[in-house]
């Protein structure tokens, strides 16, 4: 009937699930997207788990069902592994002529994640994933084609994600 905790941040350590429910027995095993895992009885109403690092390693949602000796499995929960919110730290270049060539523009942070999209002045633009410290862009002539500031910011995909800090580029 319950999952503690209901969710996690993808890339985070081991943890203890706890399931609760009816009619648990001596002998239950909770089954991670269909593997068992490490179960501890606790009682009629709960067990809890061992859940390893690998499990979260990556975003998405995995189903977790409690299995009773000599039964079928029971209906599944959703357990939600989410990405981490990215956070900047510098652009290189911090800075471009205006009337210059289109240019990659490196993003430095933390929390990249793989699909993790460069937002200029609130628009994607093509993105590479490099590592989960960096990130580069594809910044089009037309981006600063006049004088001023643009805000970049880096976006990670759901589950979970969501977008960075901002950093301010100067058009010279």
């Amino acid at each position: 009937t319950a999952l503690t905790p209901t969710n996690k941040i993808a890339g985070g350590p081991q943890f203890t699930l706890t399931v609760k429910g009816t009619n648990f027995v001596s002998g239950a095993v909770v089954q991670w997207n269909g593997s068992n895992r490490t179960t501890k009885f606790v009682s009629s109403t709960k067990v809890t788990a061992t859940i390893p690092a690998t499990d979260i390693a990556q975003a998405g949602t995995f189903p977790v069902t409690v299995t009773n000796p000599g039964s079928a499995a029971s209906n599944a929960l959703t357990f939600t592994v989410k990405n981490p919110k990215p956070a900047l730290t510098s652009l290189s270049p911090p800075s471009a002529t205006h009337g210059g060539p289109a240019f990659t523009l490196t993003v430095n942070g933390t929390n990249f994640v793989p699909g993790a999209v460069v937002k200029w002045k609130g628009k994607a633009r093509t993105t590479t994933y490099v590592s989960a410290s960096k990130v580069t862009a594809q910044i089009l002539a037309s981006d600063i084609a006049k004088v001023g500031i643009a805000v970049v910011t880096v976006a990670n995909p759901t589950p979970g994600g969501g977008s960075s800090n901002s950093l301010t580029f100067t058009i010279n």
